[in-house]
C-alpha cells in the first residue's frame, strides 16, 4: 500500500481488522486489512502521533500543528485539543483512557476526551513515549536519557543511554520496557529501569512494540522488522525495501505491519514460532510472507530520517565535509554541555534539516558532538559514517 508522503507512524486495532497510517505530508488514513482504504483526512502538517481505540471505533492523532485530535469510525473528529506544542510522540493505555505525549520539552498525559491531567518538563525532545495499563506507568525517551514517571507524572527513575534514543515501549503490566537506538539494539529493562537482556541487529533501532504474549516487535534501519520472545530470543524475521520507520500488532499477533518509505506492508506472525539458531539466522535468509503484493512503480523519494521538519534548531557546520550542494547552518562557540542539557542535544541539533542519506546524518551527529567537545563521541560518529554502505 502507498501513500504520497513518507510513513512516519502506522498502528494496528486490536483485531487487526483497521489500520491506521500517518505520513509526514499530515495525511491520515483508515484502511482494511487488504489495504483497502475507508478514509482519508488532511492534517495541517505531519502526524508524529497515532493510535487506534479497541477495534478501530476511534483513532487520535498529532503532529507539528500543535494539535490532538480524536476521529470517529466515519473520519469525522470528535474532539480537537490544541495543546500549544508540537507533538512528537504519542501513545495509548491498552484499555484506551489515557492518551501519553511527547513534546519538545515534555511528556503529557490526557484522557481520552482531550482533557489534561498532567505535564513533566524533561527540557528535552520527547521522540518516544509509552504507557502501561491504566497509566501505572509511563515510560518516554529524548537523546540519551530515558524516563519512568508513575500515574500521577512524578519521576520514579531516569537512566541515561551510551547512544542515542529513537523509541521506548512498555508492556501492558508496566513489568517490561523495550528500547530501541542507534546503538543497534533492542534493549529490555525491568520495570525500575534495570537492564534484563538485548538483541543486536544490523542498523540502528527505529520503532519497537510490546507483543501481548511478553515479546516484542522491533523495525531496525537494516530493513529488517524482528520478532523477538521474552527472553530476547529471535522468532521471525521479516525483510522490507528500505529503513522501517514504524510498526505495530494485532493483540492476537497474526498480523504485523511496517513502513518504510511512502509504502506500508503486512506480514503474517506465528504466534507460535520458536527460537531460531543463531547459526541458521546468520547464514540463511528467513521466509516471509506479505499479505499482498504492491504495485512496484516510481516511489517517491523520501527522508529515511524520523522527525524530519519537526524541529526548529540548526545543524552543526559541515563546510568541508559534506558536499556543496548540501544545506548547513554554521553554529556559534557559544553553545556548551549546559545548554545541551536543558535544550535537547546534539540529536535535536542536527535533526531539522536532514535532506538525505546515512553518511551525512552520521556527519553531522559527529559535528554537534565536535562542537560540545564531546571528542570520544564524536570519533565514533565519524566512524560510522566510514562504514556506511555507498550502495545503499
Amino acid at each position: 500500500m502507498m501513500f504520497q508522503g513518507p510513513v512516519i507512524c502506522v498502528t494496528c486495532s486490536e483485531d487487526g481488522t483497521k489500520i491506521a497510517v500517518g505520513d509526514r505530508d499530515g495525511r491520515l488514513t483508515l484502511a482494511d486489512r487488504n489495504g483497502n482504504q475507508n478514509w482519508e483526512k488532511e492534517v495541517d502538517e505531519g502526524i508524529h502521533g497515532l493510535a487506534i481505540l479497541g477495534s478501530g471505533n476511534k483513532v487520535v492523532c498529532g503532529g507539528k500543528d500543535c494539535k490532538l485530535r480524536m476521529f470517529n469510525s466515519l473520519g469525522n473528529v470528535e474532539w480537537e485539543q490544541t495543546i500549544g506544542k508540537s507533538i512528537w510522540s504519542m501513545s495509548v493505555d491498552p484499555n484506551g483512557q489515557f492518551i501519553v505525549v511527547g513534546t519538545g520539552d515534555s511528556i503529557a498525559l490526557y484522557t481520552e476526551s482531550g482533557l489534561q491531567l498532567w505535564e513533566h518538563i524533561t527540557n528535552r525532545a520527547m521522540v518516544g513515549v509509552s504507557i502501561s495499563r491504566n497509566g501505572s506507568l509511563v515510560v518516554g525517551c529524548g537523546d540519551e536519557f530515558l524516563y519512568g514517571l508513575d500515574c500521577d507524572g512524578s519521576l520514579l527513575w531516569e537512566k541515561q543511554s551510551s547512544d542515542s534514543l529513537w523509541d521506548v515501549s512498555v508492556e501492558n503490566d508496566g513489568e517490561k520496557i523495550f528500547v530501541g537506538g542507534w546503538d543497534c539494539k533492542v534493549q529490555c529493562l525491568d520495570k525500575h529501569g534495570n537492564d534484563s537482556w538485548d538483541f543486536t541487529t544490523g542498523g540502528y533501532v527505529r520503532t519497537v512494540v510490546p507483543l501481548h504474549n511478553g515479546g516484542v516487535l522491533a523495525g531496525s534501519h537494516d530493513g529488517n522488522v524482528y520478532h523477538l520472545s521474552n527472553s530476547g530470543e529471535l522468532l521471525e524475521k521479516f525483510e522490507v525495501e528500505g529503513e522501517v520507520t514504524c510498526v505495530s500488532t494485532s493483540k492476537q499477533m497474526d498480523l504485523a505491519v511496517a513502513g518504510f518509505g511512502n509504502r506500508i506492508r503486512g506480514f503474517r506472525m506465528n504466534p507460535m514460532a520458536r527460537p531460531i539458531a543463531k547459526d541458521s539466522f546468520e547464514r540463511e535468509p528467513i521466509e516471509k510472507t506479505p499479505l499482498q503484493n504492491e504495485n512496484h512503480g516510481s516511489v517517491e523519494e523520501y527522508e529515511p530520517m524520523f522527525g524530519v521538519g519537526m524541529f526548529d534548531e540548526p545543524i552543526p557546520d559541515t563546510t568541508g565535509i559534506l558536499s556543496s550542494d548540501s544545506e548547513s547552518t554554521p553554529v556559534t562557540n557559544s553553545y556548551n554541555v549546559n545548554n545541551y542539557r536543558t535544550e535537547g542535544g546534539e540529536f535535536r541539533e542536527f535533526a531539522s534539516k536532514i535532506k538525505k542519506g546515512d553518511v551525512k546524518n552520521y556527519l553531522r551527529l559527529g559535528n554537534a558532538a565536535w562542537v560540545e567537545k564531546r571528542l570520544e563521541r564524536a570519533e565514533e560518529h565519524y566512524k560510522r559514517a566510514t562504514e556506511v554502505d555507498p550502495e545503499e
